[in-house]
């Protein structure tokens, strides 16, 4: 489970129990708004160099004339009970309670004996649920901070009009547990987080070992006895994959496993007459499928490398896999009722929403390993009819270049133009004038375009969001990769099943006139290559996700594989410092900081809006073997390498 934060916790705890200089041995005299007085002095309405938590509870307090909110004759209130118990369920939410002091706070709630006392806990505990408020309602972390790939801003939390309800609050229970996303992907992958912790405390599920390694076979005979130097002929190529009819001793193990999920069923006891606990059967061959299905994997029952990975996942993996979703989905903004597109990266799948309500849903094909989509939010502007492709400079030279080189033709048979430059004068070149022989990824200077038409790279439809990454949604002619389960492939930019019915939708919930679906059909098919704009009448918000959970029809959650390393990241830094300073008495010099911390943000990222940032934790390198070929990376809780490619830009395509 995650790394408990206690040394942060236990010195911002000593340093708010610590009085003000000046506060000796005189201190028993004065009461506990004098306290207040020397703990919070900017003054209401005065201007300061920063939104720090002391500036935000200096004006709070100071706005109700320095009233304590939790104290009342010498005693912690009701209502500062009421916050105890909330901080300590923060874990609930997959948040660390140490983060917020509970039980430092508890302690300190038996002990009012004095002012000094008083003023310390009313602090504490105001900061503990400021943080955790904030936390629970938009996140815990910055998400450029814990990888640069995620590109978003997490919605804003106004401390002050927070603290402010608090203090007016009638029912301060009912506000508090309204803190949290009112989604239903939130909610359930709340329940999944209690339900797995309980799977924790009874012991998990067992792992599978992995196939035996079979003894090393004979050589072959000669294929001609009479001539033995003759090539033997080539043995079969055999799988270690367990699949449905096989008899193996790794059987009662995989259900054992699939029980403790519920997608299987125990053999009955006693086991009837003849029942061989060994044999993969029927039954659970259809729980196998289940599973598979579940992982957003091929459904075909065999379990290879792949499904074992997934299978012998531990259940602290999957707790934090719950954890890092949840966090994921306290930085989206709570949907009004408008109109909307997400893409989830990690799930393949585009969803056009209106509110919470699901419009239409379709198969997408996103960046390989290798050319990772990032996550950010844009804002779908136009859409563009049989488009050009203008193929990006390192593709040209690196693809398209050697095909040209092996095949002179290649460019004319796959409706390229070579352009004689990039710039708005460029003319076409004929690609027969040119000695490609003597051309090489240094020389080649060429702007390589892609004409309209059905072979066109972005098939007949691009959906542009202007970003800075150059990514969009569009087309293809190349529609085989639909049908996988992992759809990983892309140089960046985002293929879409259904092209057509999604421009329709599009349209029609962008209140864009002037373009019925004969008309739109007419103009993407048949023999017209007409290139064409569609200014959409009012911008469609775009959200490019990474959620490695998504919720299934029964209300539970799903698995996915973390195709691009993420969930590592995002945990490292969920268990990491927390990216704000400390609240810190005015009179009282500023505390060292704990071995280990990191002052400062680390390059290349974004720094956090106020307060030092903790260093980005690194990006997982992508396998080699993972690229193209849809092998499963590690797990989410996998050791975090050293380096990173970059994400794909400059125009992806494909």
């Amino acid at each position: 489970m995650r790394r408990r934060n206690a040394s942060t916790a236990a010195l911002l705890a000593t340093v708010l129990f610590l009085l003000p200089l000046g506060v000796q041995g005189g201190a028993q005299a004065r009461d506990l708004a004098d306290l207040m007085k020397d703990r919070f002095p900017v003054a209401q309405g005065e201007a300061t160099p920063d939104d720090s938590d002391q500036t935000v509870l200096a004006r709070f307090y100071r706005g109700r004339g320095l009233k304590p909110l939790w104290v009342e004759h010498g005693e912690a209130n009701a209502a500062a009970r009421t916050v105890l118990t909330v901080l300590g369920h923060a874990d609930e939410d997959g948040l660390n309670p140490n983060d917020y002091a509970p039980a430092s706070l508890t302690a300190q709630q038996g002990h009012l004996d004095s002012p000094e006392a008083q003023a310390a806990f009313e602090t504490n505990l105001t900061l503990g649920l400021v943080h955790y408020a904030s936390d629970v309602s938009v996140g815990r972390i910055i998400p450029t901070l814990a990888d640069p790939e995620l590109v978003i801003d997490r919605p804003p939390f106004d401390r002050a009009q927070f603290l402010g309800g608090v203090a007016s609050a009638t029912d301060l229970g009912t506000l508090l547990s309204g803190l949290a996303p009112h989604r239903p992907e939130y909610a359930a992958l709340k329940a999944a987080l209690a339900h797995y912790r309980q799977m924790k405390a009874a012991g998990g599920w067992p792992t599978i070992p992995p196939a035996p390694k079979a003894p090393p076979a004979p050589p072959p005979p000669p294929a001609d006895p009479a001539n033995p130097t003759a090539p033997a002929p080539k043995p079969e190529k055999t799988s270690d994959a367990l699949k449905p009819g096989m008899i193996d001793p790794r059987v009662p193990a995989l259900r054992a496993r699939l029980v403790a999920t519920g997608e299987a069923k125990p053999l009955p006891v006693p086991l009837p007459k003849g029942t061989n606990p060994e044999l993969y059967d029927d039954a659970l061959a259809t729980a196998v499928k289940e599973f598979q299905r579940r992982q957003g994997q091929e459904p075909d029952g065999a379990i290879g490398k792949r499904t074992l990975v997934e299978l012998n996942a531990t259940v602290d993996q999957r707790i934090n896999q719950i954890i890092v979703n949840m966090e994921r989905w306290r930085w989206e903004r709570e949907p009004a009722d408008q109109p909307y597109l997400v893409v989830n990266l990690a799930d393949y799948t585009l969803s056009l929403m209106r509110g919470m309500d699901v419009q239409m849903t379709m198969r997408v094909v996103v960046g390989a390993p290798f050319t990772r989509t990032p996550v950010f939010i844009g804002n779908m502007s136009y859409m563009e009819l049989n488009p050009y492709w203008y193929v990006p400079t390192k593709i040209a030279k690196e693809e398209i270049l050697p095909k040209q080189k092996k095949d002179h033709s290649y460019v004319v048979k796959n409706h390229y133009t070579l352009l004689s430059d990039w710039t708005s004068n460029a003319v076409p070149v004929d690609p027969s004038s040119i000695n490609w022989a003597t051309v090489t990824e240094r020389n080649f200077h060429w702007r390589v375009r892609q004409d309209a038409g059905n072979d066109n790279s972005l098939g007949r439809i691009k959906f542009m969001f202007p970003n800075k990454f150059d990514i969009y949604l569009h087309d293809t002619p190349s529609k085989r990769l639909f049908d996988r389960a992992v759809r990983s492939f892309s140089h960046g930019c985002i293929r879409v099943q259904d092209p057509p019915n999604l421009a329709l939708a599009i349209l029609a919930l962008t209140d864009t006139p002037g373009w019925p679906e004969e008309k739109l059909r007419a103009e993407i098919g048949g023999d017209s290559l007409k290139h064409q704009t569609i200014r959409l009448k009012n911008r469609l918000p775009v959200h490019i996700t990474y959620i490695t959970t998504v919720t299934d029809p029964d209300g539970g959650i799903d698995f996915r594989t973390d195709v691009y390393g993420r969930d590592a990241r995002v945990l490292a830094a969920l268990n990491g410092p927390r990216p704000r300073k400390p609240v810190v008495p005015a009179a009282v010099p500023a505390a060292a900081p704990t071995p280990g911390s990191a002052p400062n943000a680390a390059p290349n990222t974004v720094p956090a809006a106020s307060g030092d940032a903790p260093k980005a934790p690194e990006t997982p390198k992508p396998s080699v073997q993972g690229a193209r070929t849809g092998a499963t990376p590690a797990p989410a809780a996998a050791p975090v390498p050293a380096t990173t490619p970059a994400p794909a830009n400059a125009n992806p395509a494909r």
